[in-house]
């Protein structure tokens, strides 16, 4: 069971926010999404205080945008919140954090401190939130996301679906190596399923664990998404005893992620975890506050030539994670 006293997780709407009005620091990265500013848009309905926006600026978001998107790139500077740019690059998530430009800011233990994970790449904030952990040392911290209503699919197919372009390199997220390397343990590899299949497929292929375990999201987002992760994740499934080696995690809750995991290492506790957070990002952030919490445990990720610019369209319900780093 989760323990509310610990974790809690609010709906963002109309009528209630979460429970800080005030923060410090509040962490967005900057895109041509809708959803990349939704969270700005409710803080500015609700009145809550941002003393300073920090927009991590992705080079490779930015260049060749057409005239309408760079307006749509460039929306955080229309709500009034006093802002840092860090200029950053997608393909490289740890070396922004050893910037000059974040240390500048004097993020400490002592700062209210939140965090949008909505257009962050997963390796971006999974560096992010080890930075903030070890390095800043924050104990507790809000984080928000926002569900998109709908992906962009290629020719409007749902098996036309890639998040990413060219060539790929399956490696461990920077700060996430795990402690072993198995040796003779078990190495079993949990891959948090989401629309790419060929990540999967070729994820599985690349590690040759001992055993893999499939996690789709469901409850999903939206009914049809569980259906489709299945149907574009076909070519894994039929590689492993579908009857036990999938499993299901509501897609919206990190917290049931991370008592999933917590759970699965209590009955393997010999095993080395080897975890893709391949599916929807409050399942990927469960999984991140897992492996912060258990060092044995390696995160793996695709690391592409390039990302897509664009994957999703407008908004769906927005979460805050009222989150222990500590």
């Amino acid at each position: 069971m989760i323990q509310q006293q610990i974790f809690h997780m609010t709906e963002i709407n109309k009528t209630q926010f979460c429970e800080e009005r005030e923060f410090d620091f509040l962490m967005i990265a900057a895109g041509s999404d809708r959803r990349a500013y939704e969270i700005l848009r409710k803080c500015k309905q609700h009145e809550i205080s941002i003393k300073k926006l920090i927009v991590f600026d992705f080079n490779e978001r930015r260049k060749g945008l057409e005239k309408k998107a760079i307006k749509e790139y460039k929306e955080f500077e229309s709500f009034g919140y006093d802002f840092s740019l860090i200029d950053c690059s997608i393909m490289d998530p740890a070396s922004c954090l050893r910037s000059q430009e974040i240390s500048a800011l004097g993020i400490s233990s002592t700062n209210t401190v939140a965090l949008d994970i909505s257009c962050f790449t997963k390796p971006y904030f999974f560096s992010i939130l080890k930075y903030l952990k070890e390095k800043a040392e924050i104990g507790k911290m809000n984080i928000f996301y926002t569900e998109p209503i709908s992906y962009v699919f290629s020719k409007g197919i749902y098996t036309h679906y890639h998040s990413t372009k060219g060539f790929l390199h399956y490696m461990e997220i920077p700060g996430y190596p795990g402690l072993s390397r198995g040796g003779t343990r078990k190495k079993i590899l949990l891959i948090l399923l989401g629309f790419d299949g060929e990540l999967s497929a070729g994820l599985d292929e690349d590690i040759s664990p001992n055993e893999t375990i499939a996690i789709n999201g469901f409850p999903a987002y939206s009914p049809i998404f569980k259906d489709i992760s299945l149907m574009n994740n076909e070519q894994l499934l039929l590689n492993i005893p579908r009857h036990q080696n999938l499993k299901y995690v509501p897609a919206n809750n990190p917290f049931e992620m991370f008592n999933f995991l917590e759970a699965f290492k209590n009955n393997y506790p010999e095993s080395f975890l080897n975890i893709a957070p391949l599916g929807p990002k409050p399942m990927a952030l469960g999984a991140c506050l897992y492996a912060l919490s258990d060092a044995s445990t390696r995160i793996l990720y695709p690391f592409p030539q390039k990302y897509e610019n664009k994957i999703s369209d407008r908004c769906a319900n927005s979460w805050s994670y009222s989150i222990p780093l500590k």
